[in-house]
């Protein structure tokens, strides 16, 4: 089929995929504008001999087992766990930085799937679950937000952590996440180990975090921290578009 030809037959398939009861041969003319009948029979020849399409017994043109095949495959590279490990990969690859996912249930944060880079000590592998607490990385965006504007809360996380950490610091740091959904620890809680979250929410409700572990020592310039944000940022909404499309192609 020459270029035009094709065009025209996958707006045929598009037109065609939007009427499950199917188009007739006049209504597929008509939607293409009228074009002579040996063109239109042209196209639908082609597409009924790939199985794209089938003639129903009422002469109607309906989707054929092709384009169901065709659409298995595009959920399957489109699933939503699929796009996070992806980014994850990406992540971990581009900065060398240990990368893993959490989801929190019944008062633990649990790694659902983890890429560990060697240096990276304080992050931990896929299958591991911790108590909710502050200091472990992304545990913010699980936390109740009146809970982590409560003093003497915050007071008794830090005295349970080994290191001595200003409490003005970690307010700051706190802040700056929930205000911003992307956190960056300053290297607050484990010195030499600098490390970023962001929240994946799903129909207005944080269902995931995504965090990463690099060595303080690679952030000696700058933009490799403005790099990181932004990729995690980038990560998100790529991941967020994808979780709740799911909920609008339901509806």
């Amino acid at each position: 089929m020459s270029e035009t030809t094709l065009l025209r037959a996958l707006k045929v398939v598009d037109e065609i995929s939007s009427h499950p009861e199917g188009l007739g041969f006049s209504a597929i003319r008509i939607f293409l504008g009228n074009p002579s009948p040996t063109t239109v029979n042209k196209i639908l020849k082609e597409l009924l001999g790939m199985d794209v399409l089938q003639k129903t017994p009422g002469k109607t043109y309906v989707l054929g087992t092709r384009a169901y095949f065709w659409g298995k495959a595009a959920a399957r590279s489109n699933d939503p766990m699929r796009i996070v490990r992806a980014h994850m990969r990406g992540l971990h690859e581009e900065f060398q930085a240990s990368v893993n996912l959490f989801t929190c249930s019944q008062g633990s944060l649990f790694c659902l799937e983890s890429f560990v880079a060697p240096h990276s000590p304080s992050m931990w592998s896929a299958g591991q679950s911790l108590a909710l607490s502050l200091p472990v990385v992304g545990s913010v965006f699980f936390h109740d937000p009146a809970q982590l504007r409560d003093e003497g809360f915050l007071q008794q996380e830090l005295a349970a952590h080994r290191e001595e950490i200003a409490l003005d610091d970690v307010k700051t740091m706190i802040r700056e996440a929930l205000q911003t959904r992307i956190q960056d620890d300053g290297g607050l809680f484990y010195p030499g180990m600098r490390r970023f979250a962001v929240p994946i929410r799903e129909q207005e409700r944080t269902v995931l975090v995504l965090g990463l572990g690099v060595l303080e020592a690679r952030l000696n310039r700058s933009e490799i921290r403005d790099r990181i944000v932004s990729g995690m940022v980038e990560a998100r909404e790529s991941i967020e578009q994808r979780f709740n499309h799911q909920y609008a192609e339901k509806d």
